[in-house]
């Protein structure tokens, strides 16, 4: 069962809160929406992570007769811009950090482990892509021009 984009948001704006627990109430004022775009832009990146890994960072695309190629693909545009975003209100934030709190942990990333279905997905996409590819290469060799 997949945990709601909501829920995920709210249960990582607890997680970095408790950071913050003991800083003046003036600056709560600044580090509460702070936390509140830090745990939405974290679960975003998440998101964006798995559309990324999905469907790779490049998309085809044909302006006219002969003109087409590949380009960096929407969703790592989104998610190249998310992440300086992120890092400047986590760069805030840790300003904000009482000194005792203000300790480097090792971040470990464990992937979710992914469905029955995901996986299929996934076998169908790569397959796809496969004869697009040989289609492509047979082309080409037919007609190199």
């Amino acid at each position: 069962m997949e945990i709601s984009k909501e829920k995920r948001i709210f249960e990582e704006l607890d997680r970095i809160s408790v950071l913050f627990e003991e800083i003046a109430e003036n600056k709560k004022t600044i580090v509460t929406p702070l936390l509140q775009n830090a745990a939405f832009m974290k679960v975003t990146l998440e998101e964006l992570q798995e559309i990324i890994n999905a469907e790779g960072v490049t998309d085809e695309y044909k302006n006219g007769a002969n003109q087409y190629g590949v380009k960096q693909s929407a969703t790592l545009q989104s998610y190249n811009a998310l992440v300086k975003n992120y890092t400047a209100v986590i760069r805030t934030l840790a300003q904000y950090l009482p000194p005792e709190k203000k300790t480097v942990t090792p971040f470990v990333w464990t992937p979710r482990e992914k469905t029955e279905e995901e996986r299929e997905a996934e076998r169908k996409r790569i397959e796809e892509e496969s004869k697009h590819w040989a289609a492509e290469a047979k082309r080409l060799l037919e007609d190199p021009q």
